[in-house]
């Protein structure tokens, strides 16, 4: 019936039905519907002599001599071809040339004429891959430059189809495969023999290649659905000879239909005006070409010739309908009266085999929805239809009413977007226009069904539809979305989910206008019936992708923002949407919403999906309510209502909270995710100090076990008795984060575990360890496999082992089993000991190189470690493959630019352009590979938009030779938006161009590129564009800090500006709006800040980069009375709600906090806090805080200077240095260390780069007789000694075996060497 997956066939129409002789031939297998169709040949024993032509054969002598403009449906190409045949014949031109070959030899070798003909001469496109190969190769497939000139084409003409492109690289890969691409499909055997022999005569031709004698004097005279040739002129002549009843007169009356032009036929009031006119609708409706022509322009045609009134003497309503099917089949239709079947199934057949020259899509539909009215009528006979006949009658009903659309594209699937205005406008019209609501009802249907249905018509038309709505919506739709009131109406939740899937694939302007353009009634039954049908639409809410989550929320957004004002109900009916709510958005609801126990509700009931920061946007507009309260009355009702939200309350709120309120809620807290200042806060509220606790009662504390006091847990650790559910908790409490995994009671638990067994411990106990693990020691993993071993280590969360012990875990797993190079990306936590002995064991698949992990992996190694790694990736590439491609691929941008000399050139970049394009190239390497392509081609401002971040090597001297041109302007913006930015040098050229013409819009430039435009040139930015510009610093807050610190100023003070924000006092939303820029503010402004509203951001102000110069505006806000007060007032619950903060406070405030009172939990939580921040990547672009050593010197004096009575202080264990840093203890100290507990954190120790001199060798005085003789010392205790090392004798040094690369690639990184020691 002509439903195929891959189209339509290439020639629909059904104006007339192939002989029985044809139909063989035409039954033929299909080739690829890429290929281009021959036209059909005739037998031979139907072609007339040369003594006896051809009617046609006239028309195409006045194609060649242009007495007529050329053929229709016929190419000027095929024609030109045609006419050189005929003249050689006829002596125009020397017989023994076969022009054919010469004219195709020459077109097959021209670019511009693959690029200007080549898609209505697609057949010669494939006539010249197989006969002049060589030549299709050289100027289309190995032609860089073609493909650059064909795609500058589409866009300049917004045409993307007018090249088959596709059918055109499939030549080129049979080409390149050495495959045959076969002969052009339906050519008979004869015409390719012919084709090939060079013997082609025009006879020949004409019969091959040209349409038959009937095509060609329709296509030339026309019939009553096209132009007539003008009268006086050849072809009305030649028209009147071979057609006598060919006329060009008006009509004489205005009801005389046969005389009638196809607009009057279209005309609805002259059908009305003669529809008493006897045998007009017969004219119409029987006449196959006219049909066809005008349902065409006028859709309701098909209800006026369906929907007879008109009287059919006895027929009966099977040949009624069947006498109406445009296509003219050789049987009696009365006999369908007495037995249809055996008829109606030879026309379906039949119907399969019709071909005319009319090559309409709209006409094949109309005949198969014709034909599906006639199979649904006589599957309708049957008396009693059984179960299988009613599925067949309701699939025939959907398909009968999806071809009912005249317009409908969704029969076949390589629909292009550009082809749905008119599916779009006739839906429109359809469901406006359409009373009755059951057939509505049933193209609802549609949708659900589509995945169940064999030959699926329906999914591209709720596609079109669902764009249509909008876009077009006002234009046909009535005043509320039909769909929606549908879909609500039907109750479909299968269609719904068809929608919703619709939706996210929309644009976001699309998604937003389908909402705002609807009426807010309409608005609120689709919200409605959407959160009543939401857990039938298996919507994925975790797991998404970031487009899908994008559309998502902008669909969230649109909806918020259609009410001015969300009630609770609204709320409810919204709030599936929660998970995708913005902050902002969170911000604007009304503040008495979020008292609602409604809305409470539903917030909780999808907390599980929110992000942290929603949930905190929730709490703070919750604290805006006056309903609400102060903190301390809230009721335990209440209290239970908000719990989700509980742990995102403002510290400064959350140590409100009372002991009466939060004992009922310690269960619940427990298993929550409270951090370690709001667990201390309930532990100390609750609990309080000198509670006796045991292994049982605390097991019920959940989560809240993580933050006990250190010293309680230790003496349990400490027990003969421990309790395996005790340590499992507390190893998942280092695991989660909750505890520093370098901290003294990881230390502590470490120690404890040391005797366990790891070769019978369970996975699942394996993998609640491995937070752990470098505290037990490699010694602990001996007993593990290799497989083991990397199944541990590759765990998610690993912490990053240190090199002595990363270097021997490393060597385990390289004794037992090769590794793959995408194994070795999995195993950061062992980089530190990676080594030579190691990487030798490096194989690399090439069936699964992954790419992108290699350059991933090798930009985070140390400068040693990655020329290590890099050497050994790039052996095992090499003698894996020779494809220089995949190494680039894969290497980049650590391949030097010898290599790239050496193994590249201009040709084989242009190649390859399509991959290299995209590369990470760095700026050395751009410059060059866009040399080497400016000395094999002439790079022009067109051509380089094709060289991607290869272009962004070009010279300064090549942009100046396109500033007058007139698109120096896009040329800029390509350039801009280059990934990776602009080297400096080009930057600094762009600038001067700049300058030069100040015409030039520089709102059209990238944000990324305009924020660093010197100041002068910013003050000429729109709001639009510095919002744009501040909106990249936001996202990429590190090339900010990069910038020098009076831009850095000035960018912070338009951020005041464009946001809108008073200066006069910066309120909870302005800090909010300002984000990172608040604290390069200027003085002034930090001074009117509004306190209230900075204390509940301290958290967020943690985040941020500090500088120097407003340590001191920062301190005297924390310290005002109506912040934190005195330093010296500060509780331990002060101290940590405050954090890396408490460092913008001076020496002597510090050392003026209660030290003795705060404990050790509270120093060494700061610290890590500080140190938490600083190994961000944020924290590393940013500059040390100014005296940060000595004020964390200051904060841990107490503890190191210990009871005043101790003139030298306490002798340090382990654990206390882990606590603090080892550098904070005097070298005094250091040495009177225990030798055990030396020996056990002398890894520890080594890793710190900030103990002076005195404390190494303090350090290595106590450790030189654990280590001798120094010429014995295995390469792993070289590593664990770390920085101690560098206080070795000159000829201690002299004597260590420093052969193996991993131990000289760790020791070349330490800082403390003198110039002497480094020469050994």
């Amino acid at each position: 019936m002509g439903f195929r997956s891959d189209g339509l066939p290439s020639r629909p129409s059904l104006m007339t039905c192939p002989s029985t002789e044809e139909e063989t031939r035409t039954l033929k297998p299909q080739h690829s519907s890429r290929r281009p169709k021959l036209h059909q040949s005739q037998p031979k024993v139907h072609e007339q002599s040369d003594s006896d032509p051809s009617p046609s054969a006239e028309i195409l002598e006045a194609a060649c001599n242009a007495s007529i403009p050329g053929l229709t449906g016929v190419s000027n190409f095929t024609v030109f071809l045609y006419c050189n045949l005929f003249d050689g014949e006829n002596g125009s031109h020397d017989p023994e040339v076969n022009h054919f070959g010469v004219d195709l030899h020459a077109a097959c070798s021209d670019a511009a004429w693959y690029l200007s003909a080549a898609e209505e001469d697609f057949l010669w496109v494939h006539v010249c891959s197989e006969f002049f190969a060589h030549e299709f190769n050289k100027t289309v497939c190995a032609n860089s430059t073609f493909w650059l000139q064909h795609a500058h084409q589409a866009e300049a003409t917004r045409d993307y189809q007018y090249l088959n492109q596709s059918s055109i690289d499939e030549l080129c890969l049979q080409l390149s495969n050495g495959v045959s691409g076969g002969s052009p499909p339906d050519a008979t055997e004869d015409c390719l023999t012919l084709l090939s022999s060079k013997t082609l005569t025009a006879q020949d031709f004409r019969r091959c290649f040209l349409p038959n004698n009937t095509a060609l004097i329709a296509s030339l005279c026309g019939n009553n659905s096209s132009q007539m040739p003008e009268d006086g002129s050849w072809a009305a002549e030649y028209c009147s000879k071979v057609t006598p009843n060919h006329s060009h007169g008006a009509p004489k009356d205005n009801c005389d239909y046969s005389n009638w032009k196809a607009e009057h036929f279209i005309n609805t009031t002259a059908l009305e005006i003669c529809s008493s006119k006897a045998g007009l609708k017969d004219y119409i409706c029987k006449n196959a070409t006219l049909y066809l022509t005008l349902v065409r322009k006028q859709p309701l045609l098909l209800d006026y010739c369906l929907n007879s009134e008109e009287k059919q003497g006895t027929k009966c309503i099977l040949q009624k309908l069947f006498d109406m099917l445009p296509a003219p089949y050789d049987f009696e239709t009365s006999q369908l009266c007495v037995n249809p079947l055996p008829i109606l199934q030879e026309a379906i057949h039949k119907l399969t085999l019709c071909e005319g020259v009319v090559d309409e899509r709209t006409g094949w539909l109309a005949t198969v929805s014709y034909v599906l009215r006639v199979l649904d009528f006589v599957v309708g006979l049957s008396a009693g239809l059984e179960e299988g006949q009613r599925e067949v009658r309701q699939s025939l009903g959907q398909a009968i009413l999806l071809s009912s659309l005249q317009d409908n594209a969704s029969f076949w699937a390589t629909l292009q977007p550009e082809a749905s205005i008119s599916v779009l406008h006739t839906v429109g019209v359809f469901l406006k226009r359409e009373q009755n609501t059951t057939l509505k009802e049933d193209l609802l249907s549609c949708f659900s069904v589509c995945h169940a249905f064999k030959y699926c018509i329906v999914s591209h038309a709720s596609i079109l539809l669902l764009y249509y709505h909008a876009f077009s919506f006002k234009g046909f739709f009535p005043q509320q979305p039909v769909l929606w009131d549908l879909i609500q109406k039907e109750g479909n939740s299968s269609a719904l989910r068809f929608l919703m899937q619709e939706y996210l694939q929309m644009p976001r302007e699309s998604i937003r206008s389908v909402v705002m353009s609807a009426e807010k009634d309409a608005v609120k039954r689709f919200l409605s019936h959407v959160h009543q049908s939401w857990d039938q639409l298996q919507v994925e809410t975790i797991q998404v992708s970031p487009k899908e989550q994008e559309a998502m929320e902008t669909m969230t957004a649109a909806f918020i923002h259609k009410f001015p004002r969300v009630t609770p109900e609204l709320f409810i009916d919204l709030s599936q949407f929660i998970p995708y709510m913005s902050v902002s958005d969170i911000m604007t609801f009304p503040a008495s919403l979020m008292v609602n126990e409604s809305v409470l509700l539903a917030i909780s009931d999808h907390s599980s999906e929110m992000k942290s920061p929603q949930k905190q946007a929730f709490i703070k507009r919750l604290l805006q309510s006056s309903v609400a309260g102060d903190v301390p009355s809230w009721p335990p009702h209440f209290l239970s209502a908000i719990l989700p939200l509980l742990p995102h309350l403002p510290v400064s709120q959350f140590q409100q909270l009372t002991s009466q309120q939060l004992t009922p809620l310690m269960e619940m807290l427990g298993n929550s995710s409270l951090d370690a200042t709001r667990g201390r806060h309930v532990l100390r509220t609750v609990l309080g100090r000198g509670k006796n606790l045991t292994s049982d009662n605390i097991m019920k504390l959940g989560v809240l076990i993580c933050y006990l006091n250190s010293e309680d847990l230790q003496q349990l650790l400490s027990s003969s008795n421990l309790s395996p559910v005790l340590w499992q908790k507390l190893a998942q409490c280092v695991s989660e984060g909750h505890i520093s995994a370098s901290g003294r009671l990881s230390h502590w638990l470490g120690t404890a575990l040391k005797s366990l067994n790891a070769s019978i411990l369970s996975t699942s106990a394996m993998a609640l360890l491995h937070g752990i693990v470098p505290q037990m020691g490699a010694s602990f993993l001996e007993p593990l496999s290799s497989n083991e071993l990397l199944d541990l280590v590759t765990l998610p969360g690993m912490p990053t082992f240190p090199p002595a012990q990363a270097f021997q875990i490393l060597n385990k797993i390289a004794e037992e089993t090769h590794f793959s190079a995408n194994t070795l990306c999995r195993l950061k936590p062992l980089f530190p000991g990676l080594g030579p002995t190691f990487l030798r064991k490096l194989v690399v698949l090439e069936s699964t190189p992954d790419c992108r992990c290699w350059s991933l992996m090798l930009a985070h190694l140390q400068p040693a470690h990655r020329a290590m790694v890099h050497l050994a990736l790039q052996q095992a590439l090499e003698g894996t493959s020779a494809n220089i491609t995949q190494q680039l691929e894969c290497l980049l941008p650590f391949i030097s630019l010898r290599k790239l000399m050496s193994d590249l050139d201009g040709e084989t970049v242009l190649r390859h352009i399509s991959v290299y394009k995209h590369m990470p190239w760095s700026h050395q390497q751009a410059q060059m590979l866009f040399k080497m392509i400016q000395r094999t081609v002439n790079i022009t401002r067109e051509s380089i938009l094709d060289l991607g971040r290869i272009a962004g090597g070009m010279s300064c001297e090549w942009l100046k030779l396109w500033v007058n041109e007139s698109g120096f302007s896009e040329l800029l913006q390509f350039i801009t938006k280059l990934p990776g930015g602009l080297r400096p040098g080009l930057r600094k050229c762009v600038v001067v161009e700049l300058r030069k013409w100040p015409d030039i819009d520089l709102n059209d430039l990238d944000p990324s590129f305009a924020a660093r435009l010197p100041l002068t040139m910013l003050e000429h930015l729109s709001n639009s564009s510095l919002i744009s510009v501040l909106d990249y610093v936001r996202q990429h807050f590190i090339d900010f800090l990069q910038l020098p610190r009076h831009k850095q100023t000035a960018l912070a003070e338009k951020a005041i500006d464009v946001l809108g924000i008073s200066e006069n006092g910066l309120t909870g939303a302005s800090m909010d709006m300002l984000g990172p820029f608040l604290p390069f503010q200027d003085r002034d402004v930090l001074a009117h800040i509004d306190r209230e509203a900075l204390k509940l951001r301290l958290e967020e102000l943690k985040q941020y980069c500090l500088l120097s110069d407003t340590f001191r505006q920062i301190a005297a806000l924390l310290t005002e009375r109506s912040m934190l007060g005195d330093p010296k007032t500060w509780t331990a619950g002060d101290v940590e709600h405050v954090g890396r903060l408490l460092f913008t406070l001076s020496p002597q405030q510090i050392r003026s906090l209660p030290l003795g009172d705060l404990g050790k939990d509270t120093v060494e939580q700061v610290l890590m806090s500080q140190w938490l921040w600083k190994s961000s990547e944020l924290g590393k672009a940013c500059l040390d805080l100014k005296g940060l050593r000595e004020k964390m010197n200051d904060l841990t004096h107490r503890i190191v200077k210990g009871r005043w009575w101790m003139r030298r202080g306490p002798i340090p264990s382990c654990a206390d240095i882990k606590g603090t840093f080892p550098s904070a203890w005097r070298s005094y100290q250091l040495n009177l260390m225990k030798k055990k507990e030396l020996k056990m954190c002398v890894e520890f120790i080594g890793q710190d780069d900030t103990l002076d001199a005195e404390q190494r060798e303090a350090l290595w005085m106590e450790l030189r007789p654990v280590y001798k003789p120094v010429k014995q010392l295995e390469p792993e205790q070289v590593l664990e000694l770390g920085c101690i090392v560098t206080e070795m004798g000159e000829r201690e040094l002299q004597a260590v075996n420093l052969s193996n690369l991993a131990v000289v690639a760790h020791l070349g990184g330490l800082s403390g060497w003198n110039s002497k020691k480094v020469r050994f």
